[in-house]
């Protein structure tokens, strides 16, 4: 998938739709903070639940929906001329650069080994990352495509996408990936890896 996105969303119209059990670890969020730098004060009363003193605790657990609207923030912020399913795209390609220098990044890295295998292991790394009322599964359709689904996901699938290519893009490889959606708040990716 390398056509840019020009879907029309609403990101704050997403963020409520989002169970209060679905968290994100605070590591995620500091990158974020940091990049707002002046603009944070503003975007930090627009959440639900504001870190105490204004700072993330890296492998502290906050509310994902907090997570979109910040995100949304950023990618208006760094890419006010494109759409906010592209902005949140581009915000999130980096997401796996933050992830592979943490401790339990390395780990799983030191495991895997390339980007099929990563692929296969999202579902644990969003068990440790990302916990809540949710699925993530992932299986080999063929030598070069991973299937990943997450249900229920009442976020956007653009994200994703860009945490999946900078995934792939972590191994030197270009993805495609194929987004659909069976079901409501069901999403699936097929994703082609390789160069």
């Amino acid at each position: 998938m390398s056509d840019t996105l020009t879907d029309k969303i609403n990101i704050e119209q997403r963020a409520i739709q989002i169970p209060s059990s679905y968290l994100v670890k605070g590591m995620f969020f500091s990158r974020l903070v940091d990049m707002l730098g002046d603009d944070w004060q503003r975007v930090q009363r627009e959440v639900d639940k504001p870190p105490r003193l204004g700072r993330y605790i890296a492998f502290k657990d906050y509310p994902q929906a907090d997570y979109l609207r910040v995100t949304g923030a950023l990618a208006q912020k760094l890419y006010p001329r494109s759409a906010a399913s592209e902005g949140l795209r581009r915000v999130a390609r980096d997401d796996f650069a933050l992830f592979a220098s943490s401790t339990f990044g390395k780990v799983v890295l030191a495991v895997v080994g390339d980007a099929k295998s990563a692929l296969l292991k999202m579902p644990t790394i969003y068990e440790k990352m990302a916990p809540g009322d949710w699925t993530v599964t992932a299986s080999e359709i063929d030598e070069r495509v991973v299937r990943l689904e997450f249900k229920p996901n009442y976020g956007t699938w653009h994200y994703q996408v860009g945490q999946i290519e900078g995934l792939i893009c972590h191994f030197g490889q270009t993805p495609t990936i194929t987004v659909s959606e069976p079901e409501k708040h069901h999403f699936r990716y097929d994703i082609q890896h390789g160069s």
